[in-house]
């Protein structure tokens, strides 16, 4: 099993909440080893580069991310707006990032009609939720539209470069906020 687990409090005395992501399943790769007791192996080579990498970005001022992804090696097509993402939004894009706070149809409604669009999980884009505040309302929100992930703008290359990795390795990343 995978997942991710963390400890949210508002501070000293007002209790706090524990949460966690458990992606259930069989492993993927069948030579990893399926002994509870044996700590998983870091991967001796982490990707640094994504050549051709089909990513979709909507962000009413997504040439910042576009510029990340394109220094990467991502083929990145951008757009302003729901109505001309659901225009382009193809089984073509591995990665979706979209910021959830757009005009018209937010993230939330984006991401479910693309889990409506593509109804095979091979077949759907990665999505990940770009944000410019993180809570758990957020997350929770996330999760439940089935989202892979939420991210804390602004993105260095570096924190990009690592979450394509992981996004790409597990297809699941929220981040420890």
């Amino acid at each position: 099993m995978e997942g991710h687990i963390w400890i949210e409090s508002e501070g000293l005395g007002k209790g706090c909440t524990a949460n966690f992501i458990v992606k259930l399943g069989y492993p993927e790769r069948s030579n990893e080893s399926k002994l509870p007791f044996l700590p998983k192996m870091q991967a001796t080579h982490v990707q640094t580069n994504f050549p051709g990498l089909k990513v979709l970005v909507m962000d009413d001022n997504g040439s910042v991310t576009k510029g990340l992804l394109e220094h990467l090696g991502c083929d990145v097509t951008t757009v302003s707006s729901t109505d001309e993402f659901l225009q382009v939004i193809s089984q073509e894009h591995k990665v979706v990032f979209m910021d959830v706070c757009m005009p018209g149809i937010d993230g939330y409604e984006l991401a479910v009609q693309i889990h409506e669009k593509f109804t095979k999980r091979h077949e759907r884009p990665v999505l990940v939720a770009l944000t410019g505040n993180i809570n758990k309302m957020t997350k929770e929100s996330c999760m439940r539209v089935g989202m892979e992930g939420v991210i804390l703008k602004p993105v260095s290359v570096d924190k990009m470069r690592s979450v394509l990795s992981e996004l790409l390795e597990h297809r699941v990343l929220f981040e420890a906020m």
